[in-house]
């Protein structure tokens, strides 16, 4: 059996709640699932990781280590892109940047699993999120 890969898109570590999940998740399945990948902008917090994970980051080139998320965002987004275009075996863990990373994997057929970072009620008031998930999860 080919077991697939597991791509975690983690754009932005800063630090905080959602982070601390990450490295325990991340580390978690690296001990059961032998290709990890993590795909983030923060490079430098790989010493919190298992040392089986592959550390995917755009290049230092941007120094993108004090960029604004967004900025983060389109760099590992087009990584993703790029990523997902070549490899068909290839599961993606989402914790930020859902809505792209959904729009992405959907786009090329490639199953996709997210960790919301806010209740239901906190996206669901909004009207042009709400639409585009209920269609994007369609797909």
């Amino acid at each position: 059996m080919n077991q697939k890969k597991i791509l975690i898109f983690m754009p932005s570590i800063e630090g905080g709640g959602v982070e601390k999940n990450l490295f325990l998740i991340a580390n978690y399945l690296s001990k059961n699932n032998t290709d990890i990948m993590l795909l983030t902008a923060n490079p430098e917090y790989k010493n919190k990781f298992d040392k089986k994970i592959k550390i995917i980051s755009p290049s230092n080139s941007y120094n993108l280590k004090k960029s604004p998320r967004l900025k983060k965002y389109f760099f590992c987004l087009l990584i993703l892109f790029k990523i997902l275009f070549k490899n068909k075996n290839i599961i993606t863990f989402s914790f930020q940047a859902n809505l792209y990373a959904i729009l992405i994997s959907k786009f090329f057929n490639r199953k996709i699993i997210i960790r919301s970072n806010s209740s239901p009620s906190g996206w669901s008031n909004n009207f042009l999120k709400k639409i585009i998930y209920k269609i994007v999860l369609k797909m």
